[in-house]
């Protein structure tokens, strides 16, 4: 699915580039992590704190994000509404991907708070948002961490059965970055991905998701994320 939504990216940047371009991916962060410090991608769209993380330790250009942004989101279930953050002691977290941007931002939000994780409450690790509404919406979790879109896209029996605990600030959705040997070509393709909205294979990728177009990622944004690109490293090396 990931592979198809991108074709039309795919053809877009052959007839701008005038090469071949092929698309690749990984099963996971892990695997797409060390395939991208190991030089296997020229030009990548990653989440925003792998990309920092590449900029850091080998010097990848960031070239582009996304115009729709992310943020973490705290739902809870309605019938059992809490009214302050304490409450969350001893109790359940529901969360879809524990290396993913907006569950660390929320476990931060947490941190900063005076919440451990494993010691003020659990993480409960589910494998889609959908399934981590289920898990607030029947008692299971007392609250989960959700994205904007993972929210739409609920069932209307699960969203009619949870609320908006707290809504995180906004961070970039995607960021795309280009292997440091790519530097001499590096405002080409950053001119083709900021004009690619433009083209009529632009008007259909951006049809199909709610990203809307691209922009300039400022060093504000990427500096932003420097705590999130230590915690996802210290998380990649204790994986299996």
């Amino acid at each position: 699915m990931l592979l198809t939504s991108y074709q039309p990216l795919r053809v877009y940047l052959e007839r701008e580039l005038q090469r071949p371009v092929e698309m690749v991916t990984s099963t996971d962060f892990k695997r797409f992590q060390h395939a991208t410090l190991a030089g296997d991608f020229d030009l990548l769209v990653t989440a925003p704190h792998l990309a920092r993380l590449s900029q850091m330790e080998a010097g990848f250009l960031p070239m582009a994000t996304y115009l729709a942004a992310n943020r973490a989101i705290l739902i809870t279930a309605k019938n059992k509404p809490i009214k302050q953050i304490e409450e969350l002691r001893g109790r359940n977290l529901a969360i879809f991907d524990s290396m993913g941007l907006i569950v660390l931002q929320a476990q931060q939000w947490l941190e900063d708070r005076g919440f451990e994780q494993g010691r003020d409450y659990r993480a409960m690790l589910f494998p889609s948002h959908n399934s981590v509404g289920f898990s607030v919406q029947q008692g299971e979790s007392l609250m989960g961490v959700i994205s904007p879109a993972g929210l739409r896209q609920l069932p209307p029996e699960t969203l009619e059965q949870i609320q908006v605990f707290a809504e995180l600030p906004q961070v970039p959705a995607l960021i795309w970055i280009v292997h440091p040997r790519m530097k001499q070509e590096a405002d080409r393709l950053q001119a083709a991905l900021l004009q690619f909205a433009k083209t009529p294979e632009g008007v259909q990728f951006y049809a199909g998701n709610a990203y809307k177009g691209m922009r300039l990622v400022t060093p504000e944004e990427l500096r932003s994320l420097d705590r999130s690109a230590r915690e996802v490293k210290r998380l990649i090396q204790r994986s299996p």
